[in-house]
């Protein structure tokens, strides 16, 4: 190996560390954080994101549930931006864990008889 063979290697070497190091983390970190709610935030109370008090019974829930995915359902917003859509998936996933919460602490399931034989 020639001594212009070596410093070809190294200085190869020393030109991919840089670029691992210092321009990658630039390029990928261009994008924006995703809008919204971080994604391990603890859920707010179920009663609070159906808008319902927390002794409402099973029929009061059911209509505070449709209410508010009607409120956000992608149809509606189709023509908002991304973002705007983006917040509204949020919401929708948000209010669909309020409503098994609801219906966990009202004993039901989210079957009209609310009979779980498996449990």
């Amino acid at each position: 190996m020639t001594s212009t063979e070596f410093i070809v290697i190294v200085g190869g070497l020393v030109l991919g560390y840089w670029l691992v190091s210092v321009v990658w983390p630039l390029l990928r970190d261009r994008g924006e954080p995703a809008p919204g709610p971080a994604l391990f935030d603890p859920d707010p109370p179920w009663h609070q994101v159906l808008g319902t008090h927390a002794d409402a019974d099973r029929s009061t829930v059911d209509a505070a549930y449709r209410a508010k995915r009607d409120e956000y359902s992608p149809e509606r917003l189709a023509a908002l931006g991304r973002d705007a859509r983006r917040q509204a998936q949020l919401r929708i996933i948000q209010i669909d864990r309020a409503y098994a919460a609801a219906m966990r602490e009202l004993g039901l399931g989210r079957g009209d008889g609310g009979d779980d034989a498996d449990r």
